[in-house]
């Protein structure tokens, strides 16, 4: 898969350091999802602070049932997070 800078590469099977913004171009393997905005007036060291930050980290918790039973986290699971 192409990532490219910008995008944030996760992989959901791991709710610990699993999300890590790049600022390179490259590919990855199909385990990894890559998120990439539509709207390029995202900003881009913003999402990096939520995405890496210990509240965010937390919230996917609640999730890690999911992950320890061979279940990756969907697009809908993801999106609809509380924290």
């Amino acid at each position: 898969m192409r990532v490219k800078p910008g995008d944030f590469v996760i992989y959901l099977r791991s709710f610990q350091d699993g999300f890590a913004a790049s600022e390179l171009e490259g590919i990855t393997s199909l385990a990894y999802t890559v998120i990439h905005f539509v709207d390029d007036n995202q900003d881009f060291y913003f999402w990096k602070y939520i995405f890496t930050s210990l509240k965010f980290v937390n919230s996917l918790v609640k999730v890690a049932y999911e992950i320890r039973n061979d279940r990756s986290i969907s697009y809908s699971d993801f999106k609809n997070l509380k924290w």
